[in-house]
Order: structure tokens, then C-alpha cells, then sequence
């Protein structure tokens, strides 16, 4: 049993613009690289790409002018969005779209965003249905968090603790673990001596990032006596960089001189099946898919089926189908959340049957970094917050309607959509209304629609003739509160039959 494959499609008619005027840059020792101006439309051709075609838009040695190294980032952009409107099960993308934002990275800085396609597909897609522990290895060991938390750098005597840090605060045991400020030796944890510390201090911080030395990217750095490393972006384990004493993470004993990587994978397995890891990552889950508030008794659960089934290789989906039945006894008037910029617009695009279309060039993808915050567009670790009362908030609001009324208007060449579809000839603004009501909404609003044909001078009784004046009229309607929110998970038999159809 598996859920719908998720991984990105092959968007081969697909266009992005590529603009930029000529230049030149530093190529070191005082040499400057000349390139000439572009202004072209060029295919989706990263997505698919390995650690060693994306290594260059690092701009470790130069091999690509500066405008270029930003177009990893954009055909994930692009890509993402295409999938969020064609999908037949958003729910699946909105849990990609977690797994995302909690192992949150910064990909406008080019030395993570070049990597990002492979990021994307290899790590966050291809694992997120899986089991955790093997999700979190994969990012721990990929060039992208390995940059961002500049572990790659992490080297016995000098051990950075970026990474370490944030593995314990966000991706695993979070925050509310960590108990330095009650006990600043690890005896005194709850549970320490019998080996099971209740949470974490900075000493296991510190160990951590001892046991972490030596993972490190192929990037070109000088190794000594003539030697540098590849030039490939791949993970590496360099032997000479690690840390081999003794250590003591989460009252474990960790022996001197352990086998190459043992000491780092250890780490990862105690953090990954902590009781605090499933408690916290569960109450992301339930904060996530059903309320801003989660229930307790729904987040214990959760984090009991978590871990239950650690050692299942689809545990993640095992959690989520538990999500999804044990959500569907909460009444809705206590789920709610916020469509993120991308779901709107494919909600939008969903319920007027549009034949959407990146634009000229691509330009659909860029007032969404308005309208909330972008993928992998959120600078620290700790993700982009989550709530009605964010992705709502002011600052966002206004953008969010340019967002709904450009898609409706066909403001950047999206594609336009028949608003009078369905209907009898030369029909009024109220039947016309009336349709899209239930398209928008699942239910009629009348009181919606009167009061939006009356803020718009117009008659319920006139003929709608003017597409376009109907056209905007349903986006106004679409701007709506109530089309802004939604509970992003299906029914326990939509779950059951989108499984079997993933089976047959």
C-alpha cells in the first residue's frame, strides 16, 4: 500500500525566462569573466539533475554568470506551483509541503539553492511518506542542509554547532526539550540514568557536533599537501576532519575511534526515536493539518502511532493515515487553516476549470513572493511560521487579493477561463453568481454575491454579456474569507481510495 507519487512531472513544454544584461566578474587573481546579454526562454531542465550538474550554479569556480545561479531555485518554484494546480490529491502535496518547511533551508542563497531540484526530489519527495529516521539522514548527509548549517566545515578541534543545535531544537526534539535552564550537568536530567534523559542540554549539544565532524560536501576545499576534494557537490566523510574521542550524547556512551560515520549516525537514530521527537513533530502535524490550537488528545495520539511504528518503513504515512481518521471525528467548526499562496491559486484555478499556464516566461510565479513566503524563501532554520494570523496578516492580505484577482483576470497571461460555462444563454448575474458560489464554496452564498453585485454597481437581474466584467466579478467573490481557508486533508475514504488507485 503506498500513497500517490508525488515526485515532480516532466514539464517539458514549460518555458522560464532568462534575463539579463552583459557583464563581467571576478574569476580571482585578478581576472575578470565577460559574459554577454540574454534574454531567452529556456526549458525546465534542472529538475531531474544530479549533485554534479547542479555544483556549478554554487559559483565555485565561476563556471556560470551570476544572473544564472538563481535558476535551480526558480524551476523548483515553477515546478512546485505546476503540481499544486494539476495535482488530483493537493492533501499530498500540502504534506510534502510540511516535510519542507520543518527541515526548513534557505534557498536564495545560491550555495544552497543550486541544489535545491535534487533537495526537493531526493530528500523531502522521495522520502516523505517513508520512515523518518531514513528522512533524516538524507538531509543530514545532503549538500544543501550541509551548507546552510555550514556543517560541511565542522572539523575536530573546531566543531561548529549549527547543525547540531537545530537537529535537537527543530528537526527532532524540539524547544520545549530542552532543559538547560533547569540542568546544566546531564545527570540531573529526568530519566538520565536509566539512559532515556527526558530532553537535552548544551553538553549534548556539544557532543553532537563533535560527532558530526568530518561530513562534508566534495567542494574543492585544499586538503593538504597538494590535495584538494572533488569538485562534485556530493556528500563525503573525510576521516582526517573527525573528531575520534569518546563522547556522550543523550547519556549514551559513545567509544573512542568508532567506525567512520558511526558516531554521527548514532546521534541521528537517539534523536530520531526520542519520545520528545514524536511529541513534537506531532504537535506540528496537528497544528499544521486541522487547527492553529491542536487538540491534546489528538496530538498524544499521533505521537503514539509515531512511536509505534519507527521501525516501519512507512511510518510517516502510517502517522498520516492515523492523522486523517482520528481528524475526522473533530468537528469542522474546530478545523481550520490557511491556504498558502499556492494552494489558493490552484483552488482557484481548480473550481473555474482554468487551463493554467505559467505565463509568458514564467512571470505566474513571482507575485507569489509577495503574497506570502516563498519556498525555501524563509532565512532561519526555524521555517516559516505557521497560522491564520500569519499568512492572513496584513502585510499579506492585500497581495493575496492582487494574487486571486491576476489569476481570475488572466493579469499574466495564466490562461483564460469561460465564466458563463454551464449556463443557459444570456444569463443573469445572478445565476451566474449562483454557479460559482457552489464551485467556490461547496455552497450556495447568496448573501456573498448580493453584496458584491451591490459594492459593484450591478443588477442580479442584468444579462451578463462582458466575460471579462463576469470574470472579475467571481475573482472578487474568491477573495472572499471563507475561500481563503480550508482544512488541507481528505476523508478517510478518499485516503482508502486514492491508496487503492496508487496500487492497481
Amino acid at each position: 500500500m503506498s500513497l500517490p507519487n508525488t515526485s515532480l512531472l516532466s514539464y517539458s513544454d514549460t518555458l522560464l525566462r532568462l534575463r539579463y544584461n552583459a557583464g563581467k566578474y571576478g574569476a580571482g587573481n585578478g581576472v575578470e569573466i565577460e559574459y554577454p546579454a540574454v534574454d531567452e526562454l529556456r526549458p525546465l531542465s534542472l529538475l531531474n539533475a544530479d549533485l554534479p550538474t547542479l555544483f556549478p550554479y554554487t559559483g565555485n569556480g565561476n563556471q556560470i554568470p551570476p544572473p544564472e545561479r538563481s535558476r535551480p531555485r526558480l524551476e523548483v518554484q515553477a515546478a512546485t506551483l505546476l503540481k499544486a494546480v494539476e495535482t488530483q490529491t493537493p492533501w499530498a502535496e500540502e504534506w510534502v509541503a510540511f516535510w519542507r518547511d520543518h527541515f526548513s533551508i534557505y534557498g536564495f542563497d545560491n550555495s544552497v539553492g543550486a541544489y535545491l531540484p535534487h533537495w526537493d526530489r531526493t530528500v523531502i519527495r522521495e522520502r516523505c511518506w517513508g520512515n523518518f529516521q531514513d528522512l533524516l539522514e538524507a538531509s543530514s548527509q545532503h549538500p544543501c542542509m550541509l551548507t546552510y548549517l555550514n556543517n560541511r566545515s565542522s572539523r575536530a578541534g573546531s566543531p561548529n554547532e549549527n547543525f547540531a543545535r537545530e537537529l535537537f531544537e527543530l528537526h527532532t526534539l524540539g524547544r520545549q526539550a530542552y532543559l538547560n535552564n533547569l540542568y546544566s550537568q546531564w545527570r540531573s536530567v529526568p530519566g538520565a540514568n536509566q539512559g532515556k534523559p527526558s530532553g537535552y542540554i548544551d553538553q549534548d549539544v556539544y557532543e553532537a557536533a563533535r560527532a558530526f565532524t568530518g561530513w562534508s560536501i566534495e567542494d574543492g576545499t585544499h586538503l593538504g599537501g597538494g590535495q584538494h576534494l572533488p569538485k562534485t557537490g556530493q556528500f563525503i566523510y573525510v576521516a582526517a576532519w573527525h573528531d575520534n574521542y569518546q563522547k556522550r550524547v543523550l547519556a549514551s556512551e559513545f567509544e573512542a575511534y568508532a567506525a567512520a560515520m558511526a558516531d554521527g549516525k548514532k546521534v541521528l537514530s537517539q534523536c530520531a526515536n526520542h519520545p520528545a521527537t514524536a511529541k513534537h513533530i506531532s504537535y506540528k502535524l496537528v497544528q499544521r493539518f486541522v487547527s492553529d490550537k491542536p487538540p491534546t488528545d489528538l496530538v498524544n495520539s499521533t505521537a503514539q502511532v509515531f512511536i509505534e511504528k519507527r521501525t516501519s518503513p512507512n511510518q510517516l504515512q502510517l502517522v498520516y493515515q492515523h492523522l486523517v481518521q482520528a481528524s475526522s471525528k473533530i468537528p469542522n467548526t474546530q478545523k481550520q487553516k490557511a491556504k498558502r499562496p499556492m494552494r489558493l491559486v490552484a483552488s482557484f484555478a481548480k473550481a473555474v476549470n482554468l487551463p493554467f499556464f505559467l505565463g509568458d516566461g514564467g512571470v505566474a510565479t513571482w507575485p507569489l513572493e509577495s503574497a506570502g513566503v516563498p519556498i525555501y524563501g524563509w532565512q532561519s532554520p526555524d521555517g516559516p511560521p505557521d497560522g491564520l494570523t500569519w499568512i492572513l496578516s496584513a502585510s499579506y492580505i492585500r497581495q493575496r487579493t492582487q494574487l486571486t484577482m491576476g489569476v481570475a483576470e488572466n493579469w499574466w497571461a495564466t490562461n483564460e477561463w469561460n465564466p458563463f460555462a454551464g449556463l443557459p444563454p444570456k444569463p443573469t448575474y445572478e445565476q451566474m453568481m449562483s454557479k460559482w458560489e457552489v464551485a467556490l464554496f461547496n455552497q450556495a452564498r447568496p448573501e456573498l454575491s448580493n453584496a458584491l453585485l451591490i459594492s459593484q454597481n450591478t443588477k442580479p437581474t442584468e444579462i451578463a454579456q462582458d466575460p471579462r466584467r463576469a470574470r472579475r466579478l467571481v475573482g472578487l467573490l474568491a477573495c472572499a474569507p471563507s475561500f481563503q481557508t480550508e482544512v488541507m486533508l481528505p476523508s478517510p475514504e478518499e485516503l482508502k481510495r486514492s491508496m487503492q488507485r496508487s496500487t492497481a
